[in-house]
């Protein structure tokens, strides 16, 4: 920064770095005051001028195509259009004083991370129904919530849009319900923990095109229908097979890509989320339960 201002001159920036590096690491042994003064002098002398082309002068903006939320209860849809669309757009001083009126308690509505589908990774899960066991895991450890386990009636298969897979519960068959692994390819971030933890090896990451992209609509249809109480008791509503089919209230969050505090938030979710309140310092937690504009708490569908 120095070097590259001249708001100061440059060696007298580095003997005050270096001095401040002493006074830090001075108490512990002199070859890490010594490796800190190295990695001074390296960043000082390894600055590389990149020239820009000029064509870059006539870029045009083109915009980002944000969809319209149409879903949703009416905050929601007013929050997404009017405010997040913008902002994640990059256009939010755009957004007329009017409307950030609306807003000027600091609250906004739950549940809108759901609206972003960021499509950001590179590769995502893909479920081999024949090999899975129906452990739950990788629902378990997903940080951002965007691998579910779904049971679903025989109606509600019946219903499912065109090439929705779904098979019987193993070890035993459960009489009337099906089970489905659904897995948002829009809300993954590709940090492979449900692979890592897969028992079976039933779920692969593969390269995200088009093809992939499209079956965002199966995982849409499957957390629509209802939870089945009757098989969260099951198994057990407080069994990690269990807990999984119940709706997380923490999901599509800002975290990073396999995140290790995520998961242990959104279980608890899973378990009490329905009767709790969290009081957070601020810190990662604060970051990823509410990265501007979208809040990824969420309600049930009883609101």
């Amino acid at each position: 920064f120095f070097k590259l201002t001249g708001i100061i001159p440059e060696a007298e920036a580095i003997e005050h770095t270096k001095a401040a590096a002493k006074k830090s690491y001075g108490m512990k042994r002199d070859d890490i005051v010594q490796m800190n003064w190295k990695a001074i002098d390296l960043g000082a002398n390894a600055v590389v001028k990149v020239d820009v082309p000029a064509d870059w002068s006539n870029g045009v903006d083109e915009g980002l195509d944000y969809p319209a939320a149409t879903h949703g209860t009416k905050e929601q849809q007013d929050f997404v259009n009017d405010v997040q669309i913008k902002v994640s757009a990059q256009e939010g001083n755009t957004i007329p004083v009017s409307v950030v009126a609306r807003y000027m308690d600091g609250s906004t509505p739950s549940g809108t991370a759901a609206y972003e589908k960021r499509g950001v990774s590179v590769a995502v899960p893909v479920w081999t129904p024949d090999k899975c066991v129906g452990c739950g895991l990788c629902s378990y450890v997903c940080p951002h919530a965007a691998i579910r386990t779904v049971a679903l009636t025989d109606a509600e298969v019946a219903a499912a849009p065109e090439g929705f897979k779904s098979v019987d519960f193993k070890p035993q068959p459960i009489d009337g319900y099906k089970f489905n692994i659904a897995i948002s390819t829009m809300d993954c971030l590709g940090c492979a923990s449900c692979t890592n933890v897969c028992p079976t090896k039933s779920i692969e990451m593969k390269p995200l095109d088009d093809a992939l992209k499209a079956e965002q609509k199966y995982f849409d249809y499957a957390i629509s229908v209802p939870d089945k109480e009757e098989i969260i008791n099951k198994f057990g509503a407080a069994t990690v097979k269990g807990s999984q089919f119940k709706q997380p209230l923490l999901e599509f969050s800002g975290a990073c890509a396999g995140c290790g505090e995520t998961p242990y938030a959104k279980l608890v979710t899973q378990l009490f989320g329905d009767r709790m309140y969290i009081a957070n310092a601020t810190g990662c937690s604060s970051i990823w339960g509410n990265s501007s504009p979208s809040t990824p708490y969420t309600v049930n569908k009883a609101g």
